[in-house]
């Protein structure tokens, strides 16, 4: 973890204030999960986590309403091989829609589990994050994801209980980079976190197509926009966006000068 325990669960305990959640149901969903991975005897995939990011450059695919625009720049031109591939949650369906498997996808299991079994099936290292509303989801999915593969890795926001892990981050999207800054990958390019008023089709199963953000969304999207910015300034994170909404600390580029940007 790339930033002190402690300090993530202060930040963590404002996050909570402000969302109105009650931690203690997030404690109790990673007790459950913890259990259920150790009764299924996983052992967490960090070997494989380390070759995938240490050192090594960076792709997190949010599910941004930018998101199949820039993905087809990026196929057009060629500029995916030399990056590891991080799908956040529904960022998944839109990869493998064009025949591309994320190295790892990083979900709370809210997106479309159908591309993500796909993508486990064909090698991605899912890590599922539990929190106090999703217990359900995770026991009711677990069972069909380790089925498709043993890569798994469970994180929580809250103090883990092994072989939970805790790296920091809040949304899907910026819980990608605080996972990828958590390996020592650099440099982070974010595409299709755009941190705006608009959620994109991808973000949802049932959505159809991108709508205006909902109340508790929006405030989501802000509090990873902040997070994403306190990472890259506080810890020297080196993080890049393609999108026009660049939270301070982070540099943006285009999708033509990603070359140059590699070491």
């Amino acid at each position: 973890m790339i930033i002190p325990l402690d300090r993530w669960l202060q930040k963590y305990g404002e996050i909570a204030r402000v969302m109105g959640y009650d931690v203690s149901k997030d404690r109790e969903a990673t007790r459950i999960f913890a259990e259920i991975l150790r009764k299924n005897r996983v052992n967490p995939p960090l070997g494989d986590l380390k070759k995938l990011l240490y050192k090594k450059p960076v792709i997190v695919f949010g599910a941004g309403p930018s998101l199949d625009s820039s993905l087809d720049e990026l196929v057009g031109r060629d500029l995916l091989s030399p990056y590891t591939l991080i799908a956040a949650d529904g960022a998944t369906q839109a990869l493998t829609e064009r025949n591309i498997v994320p190295h790892i996808i990083v979900t709370d299991l809210d997106g479309d589990l159908e591309s993500m079994l796909r993508a486990t099936r064909r090698g991605s290292v899912i890590v599922i994050h539990v929190h106090g509303d999703n217990i359900d989801k995770v026991v009711g999915g677990i069972g069909r994801i380790l089925s498709s593969t043993r890569k798994v890795l469970g994180t929580t926001q809250v103090e883990p209980i092994p072989p939970l892990y805790n790296f920091g981050g809040f949304t899907d999207g910026d819980r990608c980079v605080f996972l990828a800054a958590s390996f020592g990958a650099y440099p982070i390019v974010m595409v299709g976190m755009d941190f705006g008023k608009i959620v994109g089709r991808r973000s949802k199963p049932w959505l159809t197509s991108d709508v205006y953000a909902w109340e508790a969304k929006e405030r989501k999207l802000r509090i990873a926009y902040q997070l994403i910015s306190w990472l890259a300034l506080e810890y020297n994170v080196e993080v890049y966006t393609v999108s026009s909404n660049v939270p301070p600390g982070v540099e943006k580029v285009e999708i033509y000068e990603l070359k140059s940007i590699l070491r």
